[in-house]
Parts: structure tokens; C-alpha cells; sequence
């Protein structure tokens, strides 16, 4: 079963979000629509949360779950630019509308660099936040590596026959 999800466009801190998150015996997968089908997510071995991207692509499967959630926003104008920047496609604006749809706790993308990082960690309900390794992370720039990264065809497969991309 899934603990938590941290859900966010992209360029919203998912990414640094995984990294973060993956401790006291947790691992936060980032992005594991590349890998899995949601419907597998509580399959995973262990103890498990998620940071993702393309989760609010499914906002009514998100909110039937039981797991607290997260949900990072940060300004659509900003996201367009770094992904621009980057090379990569802009986010539809269906994208930004569905994370209004996820119930759970709303907040700006940049509670992750400050003390408010704290609200974060307790709405999730992991523990105990590991301050010296949120301090060493935050000054850090983490971003995937989605050129190196490929997607398992079968789960995009499905994901398309479900429309989710259209």
C-alpha cells in the first residue's frame, strides 16, 4: 500500500521531492508512471510514496485512495519556461486544472526549500523528518534525467488505450 503521494507539474520539485522523501526505510519513486501502471502501485514491495508528475492526469483514482496527499503548485508561466528551456514539450492546461482536483494538502512548490517543508512532512504521516538530511538537500538542485530514462512500453500502452494523453 502506498503511504503518500506528492503530486506536481513538472518542473514543480517531484524530483528533489523523491530524493527527500526516500528515507527511514521509505523509498519515494519519482515519475513510476514510466514503470507502472498506477493500479500496480500498491503492489511494490515495501515501504513506498510517490512523487510524480503525471498523477494528476487521475484525480478521481488519487482521490478514492486512501494515502494522504500532497500537491505542489507552482506557476504555470514558470513551468512553460523551464520546460521550454529544456527542450521539452509544454504542459496541457488540463494537467494544472486536475491538481486542483486532488484533495489533500495544496501548497506552493517553493514549501519545499523552507521551514514550511516541516507541514509537509507531517501531513504525509512518515515519521519523524530527518532535518539534517532536508538541510543538506535543500540548497541542492535535483532534476531526473529523462533522456537516459525509458519508458516501459506496455504501461504506455495502456495509459494511452485509457486516454490518458489525449
Amino acid at each position: 500500500m502506498m503511504r503518500f503521494f506528492v503530486i506536481g507539474a513538472p518542473r514543480s520539485g517531484t524530483a528533489w521531492c523523491a530524493n527527500w522523501l526516500t528515507d527511514n526505510g521509505i523509498v519515494c519513486h519519482h515519475d513510476p508512471l514510466w514503470d507502472y501502471h498506477y493500479s500496480q502501485f500498491d503492489d511494490l514491495p515495501g515501504e513506498n510514496g510517490i512523487a510524480c508528475t503525471g498523477m494528476a492526469l487521475f484525480p478521481d483514482w488519487l482521490n478514492n485512495h486512501p494515502a494522504p496527499k500532497v500537491i505542489l503548485h507552482r506557476a504555470p508561466w514558470e513551468i512553460q519556461a523551464s520546460l521550454q528551456a529544456l527542450g521539452f514539450p509544454s504542459c496541457k492546461q488540463v494537467l494544472f486544472d486536475n491538481l486542483w482536483r486532488v484533495r489533500g494538502m495544496h501548497v506552493d512548490w517553493r514549501w519545499l526549500f523552507s521551514r514550511n517543508a516541516i507541514e509537509i512532512h507531517r501531513h504525509l504521516k512518515i515519521g519523524e523528518m530527518n532535518m539534517r538530511r532536508w538541510n543538506m538537500l535543500k540548497d541542492m538542485r535535483v532534476t531526473a534525467n529523462y533522456w537516459q530514462r525509458k519508458q516501459n512500453p506496455h504501461v504506455l500502452e495502456r495509459l494511452i488505450a485509457e486516454g490518458a494523453f489525449a
